[in-house]
């Protein structure tokens, strides 16, 4: 795993649940909190694939 994938995947979750909660709109709310989903789903990817030794 490359910890500076996992450091910007973690960073990016946060800032786009911390938009998603800020924003004014419902429309804006939801494409902040689905691309929050997306960044966690690729943390789970990068947790779950196995480096090469």
């Amino acid at each position: 795993m490359n910890s500076r994938d996992f450091d910007y995947y973690t960073r990016r979750e946060r800032e786009e649940r911390l938009r998603g909660e800020c924003a004014n709109g419902t429309i804006a709310r939801r494409l902040h909190l689905e691309m929050a989903e997306r960044y966690a789903a690729m943390l789970r990817n990068l947790v779950t694939l196995p480096t090469a030794a």
